[in-house]
Parts: structure tokens; C-alpha cells; sequence
């Protein structure tokens, strides 16, 4: 969905279509049929915006065949759906998270979303945002390994400049910083992959990890406006207030975070694209238990709560 903000400002409002993930292009189109259009006439949109997951194997055979990269936009189009951003943080499957930014395939995997994602933005939309890993486990990364990655996000940086020479279209890459991993933090995001190309390389905040104190999201907001680095994306934003079983309790309500981060960017004291995904991984078992008709009530129930949300602070829904 699309809101607007008073000073023009648009704000891409999505879910993460990982909750039903394809490992081929067929199916892909299959799910978006059975799950995203019901769901977005649920909502009572005409258009609704989805976060793609692609597999490694449908990323290449998009970048292979560009008839089949027109079909997946004609499906887009046809279902009133539209791509402003991708996950690319999954490996074969949405649960692993592939190779580290020390291995040629991570960096191979982003380019080819980065020109898919290039490809499938509305025309009106001139910026992307692509999800992906904290550089890699800290456990398994020596300082060889960090000098490596370093070179494949400055290329990385030097190829996204590209593709907005050519197209117009700027994509950013953000990346998020989990424990456990070479950013834990987004100031460690802010040293080791920011200065490197703040316009297409940047930090995805984690509503949750944010909502449940892991670090202080008043310190990551302003790290990220004196940096000048922008939030490529909020993503892992949850409502949690309802009775449903199983959801209870599992993680906090996200409603604080999204209004914080959300007042930094539209104020312009942190830069970004405003794009907001809703995360739906705690609904893959309960909403898959019980069929396609129960995942569907439960993908509209969160965007629901989320498209509150945006309205409570002031923005309005655009066509």
C-alpha cells in the first residue's frame, strides 16, 4: 500500500511474501495468486505492495531469460501488486540464510536482485531496497575475511552506482544487524559498510530487535542521521496485541519503534526510502496449519494494523 505524507513524502507500506516462499517461477506467480491478491482485496486496495522473496535459482533464471522477468512484472501488474523491495537474505530456502558477504555467491545473488528489482519498480518509484545479512557469523570471521567482504561491498556500491546511470532507478542495499553476527549493531553497521557508499548502502532496521531493548532505538536513530546514512528498510514490524494462539507473548508490539523511526525519517532527520515491511515468519506454522484462508486473514490482520498505525501519525492513503 501507498500512504503520503503532508510534505509529499511516499511510504511504501508491504509484507514479506517469505511466509510463502517458491523455489520456481510458476509456483512464485501460483502463491501470489492464492495468497496476496486475496489479501489485498481484504484490505479493499486496488494496489498493494508485496516484498518478494526469489530464490537464488529464480533469480537466475530471471537474469537469464528477460521474457520471463516481463512475465513476473505482467503478473505484478494483473494481480495489483507492485515490488519496491526484495529479501535477499535467504540461501536455497527463506529459513537459511545462504552465504556470507566473504563468498562470490552473496555478492552474485545481490547484483542479480539489485538488476531484477531495477526491472520490476513502478515507473513512478525511483528507489529499491534490498534486505540482506550482517556480513556473516562473528564466530567465523577473521580480519582476512572482513577485507575480502570490504571489496565486494565497494564493488557492490560501484554497480548499484551503475544501475542508476542507466535506469534512474536507485537500488540500496541495507543490511541488518542481528547478535551473533559482524553487526550486532547499526552504529558497527554505520563503521563498516556506510562509509563505504551511503547512497546505496545502508542500515535495515529490525522493528523487534529494536522493541525489545537489544539496542536503544533513540542511539540507532541518531547514529544513523549524524551519519547521513539512510534506512533502507523497517522491516520485522509486528502487531502482537491480539488473542490469536501462539502469537501471544512470542514478541513485543512494535507500534513504539514504527512511529520513532518513522518520525526521524519523515522529519528528515534520518535519511531513507520509507519503506516498511510487515515480517510474517511467526505466521508460517499457524496460518499454514489451517489452509490458505486462515494465512490470508492473518497477513491482512497485521497490514491492517500497521496501515492504523501510519494514519494515526498523519499520512494519508494515496491512489
Amino acid at each position: 500500500m501507498r500512504l503520503r505524507h503532508d510534505d509529499g513524502t511516499l511510504v511504501h507500506l508491504a509484507y514479506n511474501a517469505g511466509v510463502h516462499p517458491a523455489e520456481d517461477l510458476e509456483n512464485l506467480i501460483a502463491h501470489l495468486t492464492r495468497y496476496a491478491v486475496p489479501v489485498r482485496k481484504r484490505l479493499g486496495v486496488e494496489r498493494m505492495g508485496i516484498g518478494l522473496w526469489l530464490s537464488p535459482g529464480v533469480a537466475d533464471h530471471l537474469m537469464a531469460d528477460r521474457i520471463e522477468l516481463v512475465r513476473l512484472r505482467r503478473s505484478l501488474e494483473e494481480r495489483g501488486l507492485e515490488v519496491v523491495s526484495l529479501n535477499g537474505t535467504g540461501g536455497r530456502n527463506q529459513e537459511v540464510p545462504g552465504p556470507d558477504w566473504a563468498k562470490p555467491e552473496r555478492y552474485r545473488y545481490t547484483m542479480a536482485l539489485a538488476r531484477i528489482l531495477a526491472f520490476l519498480l513502478p515507473d513512478d518509484v525511483r528507489f529499491g531496497s534490498i534486505s540482506t545479512i550482517p556480513i556473516g557469523w562473528r564466530r567465523d570471521w577473521p580480519a582476512d575475511l572482513h577485507a575480502i567482504a570490504t571489496r565486494r561491498l565497494e564493488r557492490l556500491a560501484r554497480e548499484l552506482r551503475g544501475i542508476y546511470s542507466v535506469t534512474g532507478k536507485t537500488i540500496r542495499v541495507g543490511f541488518e544487524p542481528w547478535p551473533g553476527c559482524v553487526l550486532e549493531t547499526t552504529e558497527q553497521a554505520l563503521e563498516r559498510v556506510c562509509g563505504i557508499d551511503s547512497e546505496h548502502l545502508g542500515v535495515c532496521l529490525d522493528a523487534c530487535h529494536l522493541a525489545c531493548g537489544e539496542e536503544e532505538a533513540g542511539a540507532a536513530l541518531r547514529g544513523l542521521a549524524e551519519a547521513g546514512a539512510p534506512v533502507v528498510k523497517l522491516g520485522h514490524l509486528h502487531s502482537h496485541a491480539g488473542d490469536a494462539p501462539g502469537r501471544t507473548g512470542e514478541t513485543p508490539n512494535t507500534g513504539a519503534v514504527l512511529q520513532d523511526t518513522l518520525q526521524a525519517m519523515l522529519s528528515g532527520a534520518v535519511s531513507g526510502s520509507a519503506h516498511i515491511e510487515v515480517e510474517t515468519h511467526n505466521l508460517m506454522v499457524p496460518g499454514r496449519a489451517k489452509g490458505p484462508g486462515a494465512l490470508v486473514s492473518l497477513l491482512a490482520e497485521e497490514l491492517a494494523w500497521a496501515r492504523t498505525n501510519l494514519t494515526s501519525l498523519g499520512l494519508q492513503l494515496a491512489a
